[in-house]
């Protein structure tokens, strides 16, 4: 090793003259030596400030400390910029007009390249409206266009509060929206409206009325609320399913009823879980084993009706908990009887044949509206999808109670949980 200091004999030659500390004092060296810089580079590594994850966390906190720096900078630009000599305190842009202002300086960039890119070209009507959580009417516009690179977009232009719902009183709000965009109803080619009689009707509907001023704007019911409208109207026609339905609905009511039954749901659900990570019947994994509850159906979009169908699945055994817990203790004798009855019914054959079958029949309907309503899916494609679906409904025709046990694998496990 030269004068650096290093010999082998402390590594492979062997060291047997231990009365001659010189050697020591060799091997050791200088400041330089092989032996203290592994000796440094030893004592770096068993500090406690060297550590990979104090580093790390180190580099972290530095890079948060720049950040904030540069955005601590920024916001004094920006604020010296705003300063006038007329107005040096009105420069926080904190009041409600102020930032509806921005808000509205925004929304006509946005139009001004929306109208840009439609130019004198022509567009497809979207229309639909409801009610907001105050109550009142809004009405949804929306535009679906080829650009020039021949892309079809679709585009929110705006959201008008109407008095009511007649087809005259969201026709003129349409026309105001789209004269003061510098466009026209003569630039319509297409209508598209839910199956509302004041949007589609022959006579008096928002379709008729512009169809009046231009006869080529061609009326197209939506596919998937076509599909929806199908959905409804043949399980309200079997009394078992809307039977069924009922039940269901009745179920979400009772079990999440009170904090106090929805906080049992939830404990019932994180024991399950905890149980079944440890005896190893769960996995572990992101997205996994979330918390969840009952999802409550909406009335008028079925693929909503499936959520509820998968929640009570997946918190089967955690929602028999609640309702016997109701059935003992119930407030009322009403809500007693409730749960009574819905636990004799949750015991029928009836009950696990809907429960699976609604569920599958539901679950390929949804695909199905979600594949109609892609952007990309040309008419090949979607006749191809339709075709497969009522495909795989048809096989529903000769499910009978006799092979459902093979077909629904989980059919078992729920009948074990209430019998």
């Amino acid at each position: 090793m030269g004068q650096k200091g290093g010999r082998d004999a402390f590594v492979s030659q062997g060291f047997d003259t231990w009365n001659k500390k010189a050697a020591f004092r060799t091997h050791v060296g200088g400041v330089d030596s092989f032996h203290n810089k592994a000796r440094e580079k030893c004592e770096l590594l068993t500090s406690e400030k060297q550590e990979i994850n104090v580093v790390l966390r180190r580099q972290t906190e530095a890079e948060d400390h720049k950040y904030k720096a540069r955005l601590r900078v920024s916001i004094i630009v920006v604020k010296l910029l705003l300063k006038t000599e007329n107005a040096p305190k009105n420069n926080q842009l904190i009041s409600p007009k102020i930032q509806k202002e921005l808000v509205q300086c925004f929304a006509q960039e946005v139009l001004f390249i929306i109208r840009e890119e439609i130019g004198q070209d022509v567009f497809a009507l979207l229309v639909d409206e409801s009610s907001d959580v105050s109550k009142k009417e809004q009405m949804d516009i929306v535009l679906r266009y080829v650009d020039s690179l021949g892309f079809v977009k679709e585009r929110f232009i705006g959201l008008v509060h109407v008095k009511d719902t007649s087809s005259l009183t969201l026709k003129n709000p349409i026309n105001e929206v789209l004269t003061s965009n510098k466009l026209s109803f003569s630039q319509i080619r297409g209508q598209g409206y839910d199956g509302a009689s004041n949007m589609r009707g022959e006579f008096n509907g928002l379709k008729a009325l512009i169809l009046q001023e231009n006869d080529i704007a061609f009326y197209v019911h939506c596919f998937a609320h076509q599909l929806q409208l199908v959905v409804v109207a043949v399980a309200k026609k079997h009394d078992g399913v809307s039977d069924f339905f009922e039940q269901i609905s009745l179920v979400v009511y009772v079990v999440c009823a009170s904090c106090k039954r929805k906080d049992l749901l939830r404990e019932q659900a994180r024991e399950r879980v905890q149980k079944g990570l440890c005896s190893g019947e769960l996995e572990t994994g992101r997205g996994l084993n979330q918390e969840t509850t009952l999802v409550r159906a909406g009335e008028t979009r079925w693929g909503s009706h499936f959520n509820t169908l998968r929640s009570l699945m997946k918190l089967f055994a955690d929602v028999l908990v609640v309702l016997d817990f109701v059935k003992e203790e119930g407030g009322s004798l009403a809500n007693r009887q409730q749960a009574s009855g819905i636990l004799a019914y949750f015991k029928s054959y009836e009950f696990m044949f809907y429960l699976h079958m609604m569920y599958d029949i539901l679950h390929l309907t949804g695909t199905l509206s979600k594949q109609l309503q892609r952007k990309d899916l040309d008419i090949l494609e979607a006749t191809s999808t339709v075709r497969g679906t009522m495909e795989a409904l048809q096989s529903f025709r000769n499910i009978g109670f006799a092979s459902i046990l093979p077909k629904y694998p989980l059919f078992v496990k729920h009948t074990k949980l209430i019998l």
